[in-house]
């Protein structure tokens, strides 16, 4: 540790010197020698008795010497510990949760004068944890501790020395909490300050204020409004005559109409997105109606109407905006509550079909359906073409999502070829079913109500046709890798064993073109992560490749059975090459008779 000068206590006086960091505690530890050097008297010349003493004492005498030094010295470090551990004011934090590493980062804090910043918080997994930076990761709550530039922490200098305190939540949060708990109220009930130089500085903090307070909120995701305290000491009567509170509450309002128009702006521009399912458009007017209500209460509060109220009678031309605005957000709180509660008749059976299978989905999408044209028929805001059509695009979406999870494409490519086809072939069943549901259920609603079921069914069901046409080229790779790589479900078939003089030549030229076919299907492997996005359209391209390769292994297949029938004089061996012999199968599933 390094030395450090610092007064020391002798007497009436006091002297300046240099002690190395040799004292050790009771755990013998290094300890400072900043407060030895307030505990140690400073030594004096020895006389002739003392002298004869210390040779009577003789080693004794310095043990007992040197015992209560380091006794000292430890007193007195546990003493400028407790300091710090009395100033953290943490929940759950008591006497038994300060460890022996803790006492030695304080000790580390007191001497090292380069550590400017010492931290104490609660981790819920490690305990009390002390460091000398803020945490990586988000605490609930801290105590900081603020070194002086080049301070020298002592009992006697430790409130000059340090600057210490409490952070709870974030720092915008705890900023917050102290400029409305502690400098507020101090300057806007202070009467002794000068009138100008008081509506100068309230200006300045009425416009740091607002912006502090939309910033902390807009972390969490509302929009909140600062209401100035002095506005509220005194009626709209006696305000309205002040000039310079009048002009500082016209910069309030007009950063409540900027913050109204963020919000409105925002939510009109917020797409859930083109992939979404009808969970996430509830959860979207869930979000909206919990921002437009929050927003809604607050400009009903005393607060929010007496500031109004004061601009208003001064014939504010700010007021006019703001009021429009106030409008514009009670009847979109409305029409978010309506929406959600509609809404939520479907929250519960798509929650159920997303733990169904494919092939049990059709009653359950029977009865979404249904509840989509309730909504349609009795929602006062959510009855427009566009919405109608948007949520059933967004229903082909969640039964596209669910087909997906039933689809493991590294089976597939793994030769699983039956099982693979099952699903598939359950997928397209349930697209289809949908679609006929939807086609039924519309020609009821325009029979027999007089709102007629006129949407855009090209664009609802738009990726569910592409989504068909992929399991569609998904079961022809399942067909192929049948003909000509043998697979079966998750094996090959034995190659069967072809007799005669050209036995061994068919046998060579079918495991070529099986690697052959077996570098096309890995190339299309490779590229399997975009197969079951309808959107990604370089599936197109990839498949046409693997397809003009198929196409040459049917030319190559087709020439093989000739030449293997070549040879044969009787019905006898030419059911025998018939049996040994696979009839080709072209990319779009239609064999080759021969």
């Amino acid at each position: 540790m390094a030395d450090a000068e610092t007064p020391r206590s002798g007497g009436k006086g006091s002297s300046k010197s240099k002690r190395s960091s040799s004292g050790k505690g009771r755990k013998g530890k290094a300890v400072s020698s900043t407060p030895a050097a307030q505990v140690v008297p400073t030594p004096q010349p020895l006389n002739e008795e003392d002298l004869g003493s210390t040779d009577k004492a003789g080693a004794g005498g310095d043990s007992t010497a040197s015992a209560g030094s380091e006794e000292a010295v430890d007193a007195y470090a546990t003493a400028l510990r407790d300091l710090f551990k009395r100033r953290v004011a943490l929940p759950g934090v008591t006497e038994a949760s300060w460890k022996d590493e803790h006492s030695e980062e304080i000790d580390l804090f007191i001497a090292n004068n380069t550590l400017k910043l010492f931290v104490v918080y609660v981790d819920q997994y490690a305990g009390l944890k002390t460091e000398f930076a803020m945490p990586s990761q988000s605490v609930e709550q801290l105590a900081y501790f603020i070194r002086a530039d080049n301070a020298v922490i002592l009992p006697e200098t430790f409130e000059s020395a340090v600057h210490f305190g409490m952070i709870r939540g974030s720092g915008s949060e705890s900023l917050l909490r102290l400029m409305n708990g502690v400098f507020a109220p101090n300057v806007t009930l202070s009467g002794s300050w000068p009138e100008s130089i008081k509506n100068n500085y309230l200006a300045h903090m009425h416009r740091y204020l607002t912006t502090l307070t939309d910033a902390r909120f807009k972390l969490v995701g509302n929009t909140v409004l600062y209401v100035p305290m002095e506005a509220m000491q005194c009626t709209p009567e006696e305000a309205a005559k002040d000039k310079e509170l009048v002009q500082r509450l016209e910069m309030v309002m007009i950063h409540w109409t900027r913050q109204i128009k963020e919000m409105l702006s925002a939510q009109e521009t917020v797409e859930t997105g083109d992939t979404t399912g009808p969970l996430e458009e509830l959860s979207f007017w869930s979000s909206r109606c919990s921002d437009l209500s929050g927003i809604s209460q607050q400009l009903q509060q005393p607060g929010v109407t007496h500031v109004r109220t004061i601009l208003q009678m001064c014939k504010s031309s700010y007021v006019a905006p703001f009021c429009k605005l106030a409008k514009q957000i009670q009847d979109g709180s409305m029409q978010a509550q309506s929406n959600l509660a509609f809404l939520s008749l479907l929250r519960e059976p798509c929650e159920e079909l997303a733990q169904l299978k494919p092939s049990e989905g059709a009653p359950k999408l029977a009865h979404i359906i249904n509840i989509i044209r309730f909504i349609w028929v009795n929602s006062v805001y959510y009855n427009t073409r566009e919405r109608l059509t948007a949520l059933l695009r967004k229903m082909s979406n969640e039964i596209i999502r669910l087909c997906c999870k039933e689809i493991s494409l590294e089976r597939i490519f793994q030769g699983y070829v039956i099982s693979s086809k099952q699903s598939l072939n359950d997928c397209i069943q349930c697209c289809l079913a949908w679609k006929d549901l939807y086609l039924h259920t519309a020609q009821l609603h325009h029979k027999f109500s007089a709102k007629g079921w006129v949407l855009d069914q090209t664009s609802i069901f738009a990726l569910v046709d592409a989504f068909v046409q992929r399991c569609k080229d998904l079961l022809e790779v399942c067909d192929c890798q049948q003909q000509f790589a043998r697979r079966a479900e998750g094996h090959q078939v034995p190659l069967p064993c072809f007799g005669g003089r050209q036995g061994a030549e068919v046998t060579r030229r079918l495991l070529e073109m099986e690697a052959a076919f077996d570098k096309s299907l890995q190339i299309l492997r490779s590229v399997r992560k975009g197969i079951l996005d309808v959107k990604n359209t370089s599936w197109h391209d990839d498949y046409n490749r693997f397809r003009a390769g198929v196409k040459d292994l049917e030319v190559m297949m087709q020439n093989l059975i000739n030449s293997a029938f070549e040879t044969v004089n009787t019905v006898e061996g030419g059911s025998s090459a018939a049996r040994c012999v696979p009839a080709p199968v072209c990319p779009r599933g239609h064999q080759a008779h021969h």
